[in-house]
């Protein structure tokens, strides 16, 4: 028999390099926002009297490349785990916040881990003694015999959350803003659900599989 902890969990975040403010509202969004006649318009439109509403930020100081920036802020007193009835398991992104427009996030680097691994292996073996030089040996080993679901660790990355301006209509999209904790409008995607269980090699916490061997000594 043997038992792991999981591995540990790298939770990042996705973050442009520059974000934009609403300049009437003080909300943040992905895109730039602009208006003709009050009402929404695309920005890459050439219509005369079109306004831009919005003024850039800076919020990746250090260049999209710098991994440092691209973690979220921790919310206090809030479980980062979560389980279902099913066993996956799932990380809570109620957990987590974007930070700041320029902000560093205050989660460290692999600071979680993921589902504990453990399998009972069986071997049985029997030597047939043919004369004094030859003898036959048979082997059954069974790997994972109670067959355990050992799950693979679930995606870490979360995106930013931000509401994005829409492309065709020129309206500001749903979404969070910095400082508030993620939720289902965040397009959260596949982040923190188990998508399946581990490496298949024999030994490493693969489903039950049984090999039989016999072999002639001499």
């Amino acid at each position: 028999f043997n038992a792991r902890t999981g591995l540990p969990i790298d939770v990042t975040m996705g973050r442009n390099d520059l974000l934009y403010r609403v300049n009437s509202t003080g909300q943040i969004i992905n895109n730039p926002y602009c208006t003709l006649a009050g009402a929404p318009v695309l920005c890459s439109s050439t219509a005369t009297g079109r306004v831009v509403q919005t003024t850039a930020i800076i919020n990746n100081p250090s260049g999209g490349a710098f991994r440092n920036n691209r973690r979220p802020t921790v919310v206090a007193g809030v479980d980062p785990f979560l389980s279902t009835g099913d066993r996956r398991f799932i990380l809570n992104p109620a957990a987590f916040t974007t930070p700041a427009p320029g902000a560093f996030g205050n989660l460290g680097r692999f600071p979680l881990h993921g589902p504990g691994l453990s399998q009972l292996d069986f071997t049985l073996h029997k030597r047939f003694d043919l004369t004094e030089r030859y003898n036959l040996e048979f082997r059954a080993e069974l790997y994972n015999l109670l067959n355990r679901a050992n799950f693979s660790n679930p995606p870490g990355v979360l995106p930013n959350g931000l509401p994005s301006v829409s492309t065709t209509t020129g309206a500001i999209g749903s979404g969070i803003q910095p400082g508030q904790a993620m939720n289902a409008s965040s397009g959260l995607g596949s982040f923190g659900v188990v998508q399946g269980t581990v490496s298949k090699d024999v030994g490493l916490g693969a489903q039950r599989q049984v090999q039989f061997s016999l072999r002639l000594n001499f």
